[in-house]
């Protein structure tokens, strides 16, 4: 342990710099999942597409990748917080728990497991319509923060964090990604 300490001393990471390093990289997965999950949906879909890049196929690559990170994996993600930690998932929002949560959760699962199966499926029309329900519940789900921010002061870190960008600016970059790779069947059949 004394090697530890000494090692923590000499300016190199420590058991405690570890430890705070960790805690800020969970709290970053945790409670910025969509920013991170479209960042590397994004990154997937440039490097599938570099060495033939354009911008609809960069566009078309992208929005698998959104479908199987942002809905499939945010779905089952927010699934889970919404029904088995539905009280502290509601003080985060700032809203008290009520049984709506597990309609939330459902709604969460419904995204998520139309983000998986457009995501293997891979057929133009259902990843359209996948698209379409999630860019719309999210947008809506938006509005929904705005108006908690405006009306009712509700400035907790998952109602007027990046959570309110996000619901607001994913189902934009959706829409434009599918106006982009309307031509595009090169990874769909």
């Amino acid at each position: 342990m004394d090697d530890l300490v000494t090692w923590g001393n000499t300016g190199h990471l420590g058991i405690g710099d570890w430890l705070e390093s960790m805690t800020t990289l969970m709290h970053f997965l945790e409670a910025d999942y969509g920013v991170w999950t479209l960042l590397l949906a994004l990154l997937l879909g440039a490097l599938q597409t570099r060495q033939q890049w354009t911008l609809s196929r960069w566009s078309e690559a992208s929005l698998l990748w959104i479908a199987f990170w942002v809905l499939g994996f945010g779905g089952v993600y927010g699934f889970i917080m919404h029904l088995v930690f539905g009280t502290f998932s509601a003080e985060q929002i700032g809203w008290p728990n009520s049984p709506f949560q597990y309609e939330v959760a459902y709604a969460n699962l419904m995204i998520g497991i139309l983000g998986y199966s457009s995501f293997l499926y891979r057929k133009r029309d259902y990843l359209l319509a996948s698209m379409v329900a999630f860019a719309s519940w999210l947008f809506a789900d938006g509005v929904g923060h705005v108006v908690s921010l405006v009306v009712f002061k509700n400035n907790a870190a998952s109602n007027a964090g990046a959570v309110l960008y996000t619901d607001l600016l994913t189902p934009l970059l959706v829409i434009l990604l599918l106006w982009i790779s309307r031509d595009e069947r090169r990874r769909l059949s």
